[in-house]
């Protein structure tokens, strides 16, 4: 048993002894936590915001948390710093976007992701998320055609039909015209409320707004009611809107962009052409001397109404001119040759020979308008200007080389100090001293009246007031004193007391 037992206990310190060594062979240093951010989480509020959350690890090295947008469409991304409670270990991370009404459109796609900046410059960047973020007010119907997808909610089927068919033949005609070819979609919002329109345009858009066109995310937007499925407006507003579109395609590159009326002049011409309307306005505001340059409408329209009608009639009598003049493979030509990111000057140089003051002065006489006046805030008329400033100015008088300025105004003593200055401070100190001193005499002679002015509670004797004025006697040109009547007995009242405020705190005499 005993010998057994023995062998039973090497077995166990054997078996003991290889675990260990198997335990040393297979065991790992626990590494430290590397910083690590997850993919946001995205809550999405129409008209209001996007909250983004989420969780990092925070690590010693990490200097700054950032959340980081990509709106679609744009070229830049939106970065903002995301505050956090703790500065190492697991950190919940919270941002919101705001989007309010014009800020953010409908249909657009949204793409975020966390990043942290380490202090050696390099980063952890997350995983992305992607939100397209919608107009979910509505419950929308929609009819794809084959360029254009419909999106309605007033009316019934016929409406989107209706709408589909105008804007695909559009899109059939201005790429054929262009030269381009469309393949991506094209998505048509059709708002039958006028203010749910203006709601996600924003509060700055102009009140004659009826549609507008946005090449960067393929999307149109209008406010077309659903009793006007018919009228000829929606005729008109499709195809012009969707001409932005196919326009963009054709002159699209990342340096500049063509003039604003011309893109808006064809759009105009190829929708309803150079109406009869858009002719009156331009011959009106020739003979009123009203018209504006095509300078002044490069880049934005005017807000008021009559200019802004006005600023689209004169763009498509310009494009009209242009194409009666040129041809319309140079207008063609014209749109084309933006795409090489070219200025305005070169550009209508390449397709018409002329630079764009040349085709406004030949579009000008085409109408029979001289120069029009610049149109807008004129600098002020020049103030008359005070008699001493005219002439000659005066110029600084030779200086006697024989002697040389003291420096910094002094008298030559280095102190810095002109002997006038000295002067004033002397007098200055010798008054301060004057004033002291008659303060205190003043207070003396006072103390002085007081005390034999009343030697016991009792009537004044009539040597006493003698004494009193003989006191301040010497003090009379500081202080009056007054005189005590002997025959009026002393009020206990008036009798200064330990708390009675100081007589002199006042600004009184005693």
């Amino acid at each position: 048993m005993a010998l057994r037992g023995r062998g039973g206990v090497a077995r166990l310190v054997l078996s003991a002894a290889l675990a260990l060594v198997s335990l040393g062979a297979t065991a790992r240093p626990v590494a430290a936590a590397e910083p690590a951010v997850t993919a946001p989480v995205a809550k999405v509020v129409f008209l209001d915001g996007i909250t983004y959350t989420g969780t990092a690890t925070l690590t010693a090295d990490v200097k700054r948390v950032e959340i980081v947008i990509d709106v679609e469409g744009s070229t830049r991304s939106i970065v903002a710093d995301v505050p956090t409670t703790v500065s190492t270990g697991s950190a919940k991370l919270s941002w919101v976007l705001k989007t309010p009404g014009g800020f953010l459109l409908p249909n657009t796609d949204v793409t975020a992701r966390f990043r942290l900046t380490l202090t050696d410059g390099s980063n952890v960047v997350g995983p992305p998320t992607k939100v397209h973020y919608d107009d979910t007010r509505f419950k929308w119907k929609t009819v794809t055609g084959e360029f254009v997808t419909v999106h309605w909610v007033d009316g019934g089927q016929t409406f989107g039909l209706r709408a589909m068919q105008i804007g695909d033949d559009a899109i059939r005609s201005v790429s054929s015209l262009l030269g381009v070819t469309e393949r991506d979609p094209i998505d048509f919002y059709v708002y039958g409320d006028r203010t749910a329109f203006y709601d996600i345009l924003g509060a700055g858009t102009r009140e004659n707004v009826g549609g507008e066109a946005h090449p960067d995310i393929r999307t149109l937007f209008a406010n077309i009611s659903p009793n006007a499925v018919d009228d000829p407006w929606v005729g008109v507003v499709i195809p012009h809107e969707l001409t932005h579109l196919v326009f963009d395609s054709a002159s699209q590159n990342p340096y500049h962009g063509p003039v604003h009326w011309l893109n808006e002049g064809i759009a105009v011409y190829l929708s309803e052409g150079f109406t009869s309307s858009d002719r009156s306005a331009v011959k009106a505001a020739v003979q009123a001397g009203d018209l504006m340059p095509l300078r002044a409408l490069a880049a934005q329209f005017p807000t008021t109404q009559d200019r802004f009608f006005l600023a689209y009639s004169e763009s498509v009598s310009a494009v009209s001119f242009l194409v009666d003049t040129y041809g319309r493979d140079a207008m063609v030509g014209l749109v084309r040759s933006y795409a090489d990111g070219v200025s305005d000057d070169e550009a209508f140089t390449a397709a018409l020979g002329v630079d764009v003051a040349g085709f406004e002065a030949a579009w000008l006489a085409s109408i029979g308008s001289s120069a029009p006046s610049p149109y807008g805030p004129q600098p002020a008329p020049a103030g008359p200007v005070p008699v001493d400033w005219g002439g000659t100015a005066p110029t600084p008088g030779p200086i006697d080389g024989s002697s040389t300025p003291p420096p910094n105004g002094s008298d030559g003593t280095g102190s810095g100090l002109s002997a006038d200055s000295v002067a004033i401070s002397v007098i200055g100190a010798l008054a301060i001293v004057v004033l002291v001193a008659v303060w205190a005499r003043r207070r003396s002679v006072r103390a002085a009246a007081a005390t034999r002015a009343v030697p016991a509670v009792g009537a004044a004797t009539d040597d006493a007031a003698d004494a009193a004025v003989d006191a301040g006697a010497g003090a009379s040109a500081v202080a009056e004193v007054p005189e005590i009547d002997p025959a009026s007995p002393v009020d206990a009242e008036a009798t200064p007391s330990a708390d009675a405020p100081d007589p002199e705190s006042e600004g009184r005499d005693t």
